[in-house]
């Protein structure tokens, strides 16, 4: 029923992942992890070479490091991707995306999550937002895990081209499906663990520039019917909030935030934080400066 893939590059954590599926899933499944260990491809070459021979017409594009903690998930995830409508399934997604280099989860009102999330100081915190159903409309999808029909996946495949490392493939992919006219979902029905963080670095935000450019003319994108101005509101709250949290992280050097200024203005030239913007883009820098220096 499920082909469950994996990239890996640490053979034991995939181990223990198959482990945790066998005992978890209830239904038929096959996994096929492939050792990507100083092979110099990238993760969507990785998918789209195992998903070529899986044999099954569920795949589970998956890191190696998650447990499922729910039983019987296979039962559960299988119904819901026989909806004809059905384009991606995860546990963690944003309902908007916006012509501007963002996390998914850079809002938490924009954002759809239903986790645990282990690996931080705090230890292991059940990450719950908009839950109110047993599925969330998302547009993206964070890549930890992601459920799609292989119908699905063969007209959309992972872009390998534009996309050959790891940052953002995950959102082009999910975008891809849900402009093609699929319903994409966080599943609030299962329960699964995720071990590790994520970063936003340089990195990062030179993949979602590469996002942008590709998908600009299709921007911005709703999961659900919004009025002009409930989408404006949550323009200018992503543009001014991802802005500030850049600036602090250190991600975007000064040209980088002038640009995105320029452009907040031109789109909102009587919004008062288009004129605030600056400052707090000057202050979190100077911070991040300051907090570097003090834990070199």
């Amino acid at each position: 029923m499920f082909s469950i893939i994996v990239c890996s590059i640490r053979p034991e954590q995939a181990a223990t992942l198959e482990h945790n599926i066998a005992s978890t899933i209830g239904v038929p499944f096959e996994f096929i992890a492939f050792d990507n260990r100083g092979t110099g491809k990238g993760i969507c070459a990785v998918y789209n070479e195992c998903a070529e021979r899986a044999k099954y017409d569920l795949l589970c594009f998956v890191h190696e490091d998650v447990a499922f903690h729910t039983q019987n998930w296979g039962e559960i995830l299988a119904a819901k991707l026989s909806e004809n409508d059905c384009g991606v399934i995860g546990f963690a997604g944003g309902t908007t995306k916006f012509a501007y280099p963002y996390g998914w989860c850079s809002i938490d009102d924009f954002s759809c999550m239903h986790y645990i999330q282990s690996g931080g100081r705090k230890g292991p915190i059940e990450v719950k937002y908009a839950c109110h159903d047993d599925y969330s409309k998302v547009v993206t999808l964070d890549g930890l895990c992601q459920f799609v029909r292989r119908d699905v996946w063969k007209k959309i495949r992972y872009d390998e081209v534009t996309f050959p490392n790891f940052h953002s493939y995950d959102t082009d992919f999910s975008t891809a499906v849900f402009v093609a006219g699929y319903n994409n979902y966080v599943c609030n029905k299962v329960l699964i663990e995720h071990f590790s963080l994520g970063s936003f670095n340089r990195v990062w935000f030179d993949s979602e520039r590469t996002y942008l450019k590709k998908w600009g003319k299709h921007l911005p994108l709703f999961a659900n019917e919004e009025s002009i101005r409930e989408q404006m509101a949550k323009e200018k709250r992503v543009w001014d909030k991802s802005l500030r949290r850049l600036g602090r992280m250190g991600t975007i050097s000064g040209k980088d935030a002038c640009y995105a200024w320029f452009r907040f203005v031109r789109r909102y030239p009587f919004s008062m934080s288009s004129y605030v913007m600056p400052f707090r883009i000057l202050k979190y820098k100077l911070l991040h400066k300051k907090y570097k220096r003090m834990y070199q």
